[in-house]
């Protein structure tokens, strides 16, 4: 399994990976470097992504890593493919100096609560809520 970064220029790949319609923006997506798309291919398929993003702060450290999306090609689950990108993933937070880092997901989706423990995840919170808006 190789584990790379997508940057400008692979817009194809975002697109590939997209359950429904593709994106839009995706070039837009790349080319921000705030954003850091990992995609994980075994041979030149495509088999696993993580999506995140560095939030800039106002506070309290500069900046934080919040995990927006993983995902795993069901006949990729349950190989190590989530953990290496999420492993790379923080290569590359350190490296810019990022020290800190959070993801949402759900108390019912069993394999990411797993997931995130195994890799040393702390869930400081037990009442958190995340509410959705429509503008």
């Amino acid at each position: 399994m190789i584990v790379r970064r997508l940057g400008p220029g692979d817009d194809h790949l975002v697109e590939q990976l997209a359950e429904q319609a593709p994106p839009a923006r995706a070039a837009e997506l790349l080319a921000d470097e705030r954003t850091i798309f990992l995609v994980a291919f075994e041979e030149s398929e495509p088999i696993g992504f993580v999506l995140a993003y560095e939030l800039l702060r106002r506070h309290g450290e500069p900046s934080r890593l919040f995990v927006y999306e993983v995902g795993v090609e069901p006949r990729a689950r349950r190989r190590g493919v989530a953990t290496e990108l999420l492993r790379e993933l923080r290569r590359i937070a350190n490296a810019c100096g990022i020290t800190s880092g959070f993801v949402l997901t759900n108390e019912s989706n069993e394999a990411a609560m797993e997931l995130y423990r195994s890799l040393g995840g702390d869930r400081p919170n037990t009442d958190d809520v995340l509410f959705d808006f429509e503008y």
